[in-house]
């Protein structure tokens, strides 16, 4: 079987799900390819490998190589739901301890994010978390905030966002009006009940169309007034 992948952002991290095999060849350059492209931008990797039926020493000696440059790029490239042969590999060549690995997606997103432990400062100033749906709403939105000053994570689905709002506990959820929830269930009342009533806004639904800058001058007095006029101040 080739190796497939598949790529979502979460937050300040991209989840690569490897399904298939590692192994000389096509398979490692199709693996080596991916995660370049992602090193200049976005150097903070996890290697999903539930579907990974078997990697060789060449597939091994490329994830050595790829961790190495992910913290070349000041990133890191971390494995998760390792599969037993995987790790069985692992373990015998010793490699297993150069890699830092999660039992599932969800463990490894939320250690990523989560809250520094008391006195420590956070390993990213969360302020706002936006979900939705649309890429390039979502690259719209995420931009406009950080560059009034706000500390943003977002993403595209339901799953992740609530991962993510459970690691960091931003003050202000701001949530896509397209953005489906599980059976269906309406995904800003979904974050009313976890976040509450007040630490939710929830995008128009015709954002996409309006003029860019109206809008964004909209959606930025919405924010300061929910999370106050002083960008710098919160969090």
């Amino acid at each position: 079987m080739t190796l497939s992948l598949e790529s979502r952002r979460v937050g300040e991290i991209t989840i690569v799900r490897c399904m298939g095999r590692i192994v000389e060849g096509g398979e490692s350059a199709v693996l080596q390819q991916q995660v370049s492209e992602l090193l200049a931008l976005h150097p903070n990797i996890i290697l999903s490998l539930d579907k990974v039926q078997f990697i060789d020493s060449s597939g091994l000696g490329l994830l050595v190589r790829l961790l190495n440059r992910a913290r070349h790029a000041r990133g890191n490239l971390e494995l998760c739901a390792v599969p037993p042969r995987v790790a069985e590999v692992l373990r015998v060549t010793k490699l297993g301890s150069l890699f830092q690995m999660h039992d599932s997606e969800e463990t490894a997103i939320t250690h990523f994010h989560e809250r520094a432990s008391p006195g420590e400062p956070h390993r990213y100033k969360t302020d706002v978390l936006c979900a939705e749906k649309s890429a390039d709403t979502l690259a719209y939105v995420g931009e406009l905030l950080r560059r009034a000053g706000y500390g943003v994570l977002t993403t595209s689905n339901m799953a992740d966002a609530l991962t993510l709002w459970r690691a960091t506990r931003p003050r202000l959820v701001v949530v896509g009006a397209q953005l489906t929830g599980f059976a269906g269930a309406h995904v800003p009342d979904a974050f009313r009940q976890v976040a509450g009533p007040h630490a939710v806004l929830e995008l128009p639904a015709d954002l996409a169309s309006r003029d860019p800058g109206e809008a964004g001058r909209e959606l930025i007095d919405h924010v300061r007034r929910a999370l106050g006029n002083d960008p710098s101040a919160a969090g």
